[in-house]
């Protein structure tokens, strides 16, 4: 089948089955390079989403989309069940860019990763973190906070 993708600067032609599309090459910009990875997150195709926001982040260091590209690329790396890597993705987040609209959900995302490794204590610690850190979270962050909570039996 066909998807047509819009970017800032394009609209192309995809065939989504096969690995890689050939216009999917960004443009030599940062929204270019941003665009695309997050094209991979919506369609979860995370190990591609996964090298693009690595790319768009070590290109673009200073960019300001490189809280929410270091947030997506951590949840790329979740989805694919590299927990650690994600950890790091996530703290990064919530320690450089901690006034950030995703930093809680970092938080929280941090504590999934740390109880996916088997590190109960901190991540019990963490989600602890996301009440005090963020009071005002959203109540999507603060529900995911009381659900981990007791999944991993805080």
């Amino acid at each position: 089948f066909f998807f047509k993708q819009k970017t800032a600067y394009e609209i192309v032609d995809c065939d989504w089955s096969s690995d890689v599309c050939s216009s999917d090459l960004p443009s030599e910009t940062a929204q270019g390079y941003y665009d695309l990875a997050y094209g991979y997150v919506l369609r979860k195709d995370y190990a591609f989403a996964e090298d693009a926001f690595q790319t768009f982040i070590r290109k673009y260091p200073s960019d300001a989309r490189v809280a929410d590209a270091q947030f997506w690329l951590g949840e790329s790396l979740f989805q694919r069940q590299r927990y650690d890597a994600a950890a790091e993705a996530f703290l990064a987040v919530s320690t450089k860019h901690d006034q950030h609209p995703k930093a809680a959900e970092s938080l929280l995302r941090l504590g999934q990763s740390l109880a996916a490794l088997n590190q109960k204590e901190m991540a019990c610690a963490t989600f602890a973190e996301v009440g005090r850190k963020y009071p005002k979270a959203s109540s999507g962050v603060k529900q995911g906070v009381d659900r981990e909570q007791k999944r991993v039996r805080c």
